[in-house]
């Protein structure tokens, strides 16, 4: 049996507008999970610095999608990348914020309980 497909999924969205210098490592955080089932979904607002360079080339072990388009901030960046998501559990991390290597892992199991 297929562990990651028996655990939830867990959809994660990064909202992001001009963050060239800190979204890489917000984007490898979530790529470094122990968890195993997730997919990874960044929501740009229409950068112009450089970030949709570093989306093009961010390659992750999880399903990683992205779309760059102009919104009206964080928010709806945010409910637009959870309309796309497909994940039984939402979360959603900043572009200039880090998730610990364990963090997914923890919540579900929390949230599981």
């Amino acid at each position: 049996m297929n562990t990651a497909r028996a655990r939830p999924l867990v959809s994660i969205v990064t909202p992001v507008l001009n963050r060239a210098s800190t979204v890489g490592l917000a984007l490898a955080s979530v790529s470094a999970q122990t968890y195993p089932n997730i997919e990874h979904i960044v929501v740009d607002g229409g950068s112009t610095d450089g970030t949709v360079e570093i989306l093009e080339g961010f390659v992750s072990p999880f399903d990683f999608r992205w779309v760059s388009e102009a919104d009206r901030g964080m928010y709806e960046a945010i409910n637009k990348g959870f309309r796309l998501a497909r994940g039984q559990m939402l979360a959603y991390i900043n572009s200039d914020d880090l998730y610990l290597p364990w963090s997914v892992e923890v919540a579900v199991s929390r949230l599981s309980t």
